[in-house]
């Protein structure tokens, strides 16, 4: 079943993208077991162990607004990313529409932004 899951999205972690193999995936509950989500297939996403930690037990919508306040904490909780802002070291970009998107809704077309994606 692992290698039925790593496929699902082309060896890809289903929420940033990143390329991921059987060793390095892990599985993750896409609506978690806590919610009522079950062991099926269809409710098992690969990801990588960056986002499969910061899901932990969110559900899709709860994860996309924690990445979503990450800019907003960076900047009140470290003073290097303020000071790289100040010094032009770094920007800030709204991405698309300030949205995050995961890879399995820009693969899927799940999207409401449409257009092609290069990730």
């Amino acid at each position: 079943m692992r290698d039925k899951i790593l496929v699902k999205f082309n060896k890809r972690c289903a929420y940033c993208g990143f390329k991921i193999t059987l060793k390095s995936m892990q599985i993750d509950h896409i609506e978690p077991k806590h919610l009522g989500g079950s062991n099926d297939e269809d409710n098992l996403n690969p990801a990588c162990r960056r986002c499969n930690k910061w899901k932990a037990t969110y559900s899709i919508e709860e994860f996309r607004g924690e990445i979503q306040k990450q800019p907003e904490r960076l900047k009140r909780d470290s003073a290097g990313y303020r000071l790289a802002l100040d010094f032009g070291i770094i920007e800030e970009s709204k991405g698309s529409k300030g949205l995050v998107l995961f890879y399995f809704e820009l693969v899927r077309g799940d999207s409401t932004l449409g257009g092609d994606f290069d990730y």
